[in-house]
């Protein structure tokens, strides 16, 4: 949509947006709510417009994938309207749909996971008739070093769905405490404890991550140095030969 557009739509809808988000509902969008309720296609129409880019904000951080957080911004208004009625403004109209796209994608991040650990289990096992399981080198641990970032962005990805959901909320969405038990449907308390909990999972995954690569690269030093070891001794060796053989012509010259 282009400036033009945008700034057409607001004057259309005579709601502004930065406002609403910190303020919560106007009385323009709560008289689009009741309109909508009603049946009126055109009322939500504008409450989608309104919304949507919190909504696409909320799924793409959650699933990671730009067409999917599409189709589930779509499948999240798609719901909202056949469920408008159930709407009974205790909660922000915002919050109600954060509710409804946060249950979506966490079936969505679900199947994620599921299609991830079939793909890792292939790879591995692939990995193991391929490569000889004693093979330890330096080339390893450079390998190791230049995917940690990646690994470690998998491992934010591979936290269970309800502390992956807290941090997105918490410190990407920036959420209160209020808003997050509301959406989650569950105690301010158990919203604290899901949070503490991931922040310390999430550190001690990194911790295991850092371990293994440092203990990698160890094992790559020790393995050159057994090498170059194994090289001088037959250096020496052979330079120990070489003089043995020399001394006796060199006697029978004399």
């Amino acid at each position: 949509m282009s400036a033009a557009e945008q700034t057409q739509q607001a004057a259309l809808t005579g709601l502004d947006l930065a406002a609403h988000q910190k303020q919560g509902a106007t009385a323009e969008e709560l008289a689009l709510i009741e309109r909508a309720r009603s049946g009126d296609q055109d009322a939500f129409s504008l409450l989608v417009r309104l919304h949507q880019r919190q909504i696409y904000a909320l799924a793409l951080r959650m699933l990671h994938d730009s067409e999917e957080a599409t189709e589930a911004t779509q499948e999240v208004f798609l719901s909202a309207w056949q469920g408008l009625r159930t709407f009974r403004g205790d909660a922000r109209f915002t919050t109600w749909l954060y509710r409804i796209a946060y249950n979506y994608c966490l079936k969505q991040i679900e199947h994620q996971r599921r299609d991830a650990a079939t793909r890792a289990e292939l790879a591995a096992t692939t990995a193991r008739e391929h490569s000889p399981a004693s093979t330890i080198s330096a080339n390893h641990a450079l390998d190791a070093e230049r995917q940690m970032r990646e690994t470690v962005r998998s491992e934010i990805n591979n936290l269970p769905a309800k502390y992956r959901a807290v941090l997105i909320l918490r410190h990407l969405q920036e959420l209160s405490y209020e808003e997050m038990a509301n959406i989650m449907r569950m105690p301010v308390g158990t919203v604290k404890t899901h949070l503490f909990r991931a922040r310390a999972l999430l550190k001690e995954r990194l911790e295991d991550l850092e371990r293994v690569r440092d203990e990698g690269i160890a094992r790559a030093g020790g393995v050159r140095a057994g090498i170059e070891a194994s090289l001088r001794g037959m250096l020496d060796r052979g330079k120990g030969s070489r003089e043995k053989l020399e001394q006796p012509a060199q006697q029978g010259s004399e």
